[in-house]
């Protein structure tokens, strides 16, 4: 994407050169591990529902995704790091997490900030990834993830109606929205 170009090229300056030692397919199911992990690592905080649940998801994530772009940028495959899926990804993920940090605040409802911020994150992070690689000549993963968008849409849905009733597998939902598109997509590049 042109509008991307001067971004990439101003991170491929200032970043360290990347190992490489990730292979895209390692890098996906990184991707996944970390989903897995801070899914499943919000949905226990959940359970546990302490005054400071929330607050520990909040940190978890951010130990979790600084890690991933530390991984990223250092060992990450070089035509992926910042390619604009992963720059559409930041955006979208940046853009959630702070509308969480705006709920730890209070000033944006918790179902919003906590849940339904992540679940729009993966519908218009699936689907514009899907598009992106469907212009770049790879319809079949362009279409997995298009799909995963889809679903995440309809996810998205059913929290905006009847939240309560996802309430108590909120997480896991997220957590399966996070990792299956990024672990069938690993056995596509392998």
């Amino acid at each position: 994407m042109p509008v991307t170009d001067t971004l990439r090229e101003r991170l491929d300056r200032r970043a360290p050169a990347t190992s490489d030692r990730l292979s895209e397919s390692g890098f996906l199911l990184a991707g996944a591990t970390a989903g897995a992990l801070g899914w499943g690592g919000t949905q226990l905080l959940a359970w546990v529902d302490t005054a400071a649940s929330a607050v520990v998801a909040t940190g978890l994530w951010a130990v979790l995704v600084a890690g991933f772009a530390g991984v990223t940028v250092l060992h990450g495959p070089a035509d992926t790091r910042f390619s604009d899926p992963m720059l559409v990804w930041g955006s979208v993920n940046g853009t959630a997490m702070l509308l969480t940090v705006g709920g730890l605040a209070g000033l944006v409802p918790p179902v919003v900030a906590f849940w339904g911020a992540w679940a729009a994150a993966a519908a218009v992070g699936y689907c514009w990834t899907g598009g992106l690689l469907e212009g770049a000549g790879h319809p079949e993963r362009g279409r997995g993830y298009l799909l995963s968008g889809v679903v995440a849409l309809a996810v998205l849905a059913v929290g905006a109606v009847s939240f309560p009733a996802l309430e108590p597998v909120a997480f896991l939902v997220l957590g399966v929205l996070h990792v299956v598109p990024l672990a069938l997509d690993a056995r596509r590049v392998r």
